[in-house]
């Protein structure tokens, strides 16, 4: 007898709709289209100056290894980081090791990893994946997306929909606005510009460590972080309040030199004038984040990753929530035999308390206050070691519980909610 296939519409093709693809269509009973308003990254330029990094753990690849061969596939583009290491302005850097390792991998080639594989892995029967196309509206009754490329606009029916299309996402938007879920949006407190530089000047005999990533404290509330990647190179962020912009009164790609000479003198040998120049004229970029009162509507349509649960990313839990987002949803359609009626209303009973916890632990545990941040930085490094001797005086960090482990986020703050209060209060 043969399968009735359902066809199944994912809007975005980032890392969790292209890995809720892989889910999908391991199930045998799916056809999947994919739309993504980007272009195809397999033909867009790629440059290192214009992606970030992702630490992927515990979460984040348990999801992807559900799928064979895919982490096999990302470690060709990724380096398995072993920890920080804690720059300060006077002696040795601090190193916070971890027992558990994380993938650091650019989002351009994680992206492109899993559309690759995809697409390899099945036939255009299977899934068709369009770019540069726009949602523009659902209707959830007649069970159809609108949707607009450079040539037309036009519309297509679904069985089961899927919202996976960012922060800014139009799925959410429309559906929102014909009042089947309510949301809350909110601007984090950093700002943030990107950077790229080569981890190694052999000329200055500079060369940083390529398995562990680097963090500098530059001034109160400014923080520097680089993560290793392929080809000898970092890939980060320098984060500041939005009022605070360390280079704001700089003019020219000299100042941006002399700045990290100061800051981060170990930096400095291996930006060059042009580099100091591309991160002088970067606009200034802002995190959207989203808090949405459920992850379904109905039995035909649902909400994963940033679409629904966008966050601060202090703690590098954003893509990682996302793809266990996909493991979560596929385990509940597994215990419902795929009854999608059924499976949709768990998957947000079982996930929402998890994503608003994740809300406050982005927020609030990294310390921004002069007080705080010495006590943050001593119980990373000397109170791990204290704590088997005093336990209920050096209790684990927010930070300590999420990389070493896969504990549901809501029991992460409940462990923790003292230190994530005091860090919002000192927040004011």
């Amino acid at each position: 007898m043969q399968k009735t296939m359902q066809k199944i519409i994912i809007i975005g093709a980032g890392p969790a709709g292209l890995l809720l693809a892989h889910y999908l269509l391991r199930r045998g009973n799916y056809q999947i289209e994919i739309y993504e308003r980007r272009p195809d990254p397999r033909s867009a330029e790629q440059s290192k100056q214009r992606t970030f990094p992702i630490a992927l753990q515990t979460r984040g690849l348990d999801a992807i290894r559900v799928i064979p061969g895919l982490e096999s596939a990302l470690t060709q583009y990724g380096i398995w980081s072993y920890g920080v290491l804690i720059y300060s302005k006077r002696g040795k850097p601090r190193k916070i090791k971890r027992k558990t390792p994380s993938l650091a991998i650019d989002r351009q080639s994680l992206t492109l990893v899993l559309l690759e594989e995809l697409l390899n892995s099945y036939s255009e029967a299977d899934v068709k994946v369009k770019f540069d196309c726009n949602c523009i509206g659902v209707e959830k009754e007649q069970q159809t997306v609108t949707l607009q490329n450079q040539e037309e606009t036009f519309t297509a029916n679904f069985d089961r929909l899927i919202g996976a299309d960012g922060s800014r996402s139009q799925v959410r938007e429309t559906l929102a606005s014909a009042g089947y879920l309510n949301f809350q949006q909110e601007l984090v407190p950093d700002a943030y510009k990107s950077l790229s530089l080569p981890r190694i000047n052999l000329d200055k005999n500079i060369e940083l460590p390529g398995n562990i990533i680097h963090t500098w404290t530059i001034e109160q509330g400014i923080r520097l972080i680089m993560a290793p990647q392929k080809d000898n190179w970092l890939s980060g962020t320098i984060i500041f309040p939005p009022e605070k912009n360390p280079l704001e009164n700089l003019t020219t790609g000299e100042a941006v030199l002399e700045f990290f000479a100061k800051k981060a003198p170990i930096l400095r040998p291996l930006m060059t004038l042009d580099d100091a120049e591309t991160l002088r004229q970067k606009p200034v970029s802002r995190i959207l984040t989203v808090k949405c009162d459920r992850l379904n509507v109905g039995g035909a349509i649902a909400l994963i990753g940033d679409a629904v649960h966008a966050v601060s990313p202090s703690i590098g839990q954003g893509c990682n929530s996302s793809l266990q987002d996909v493991m979560i949803l596929s385990q509940v359609l597994d215990e419902y035999q795929d009854d999608w009626e059924k499976a949709l209303p768990v998957f947000t009973t079982k996930r929402l308390a998890d994503i608003h916890a994740l809300r406050d632990l982005s927020d609030f545990t990294f310390p921004r206050s002069k007080r705080m941040f010495p006590e943050f930085i001593f119980r990373m490094t000397l109170g791990k070691k204290l704590r088997p001797w005093f336990p209920q005086i050096f209790r684990p960090l927010p930070m300590e519980l999420i990389m070493e482990g896969d504990a549901p986020y809501s029991e992460v703050l409940e462990q923790t909610q003292g230190w994530v209060d005091r860090v919002r209060s000192s927040m004011g």
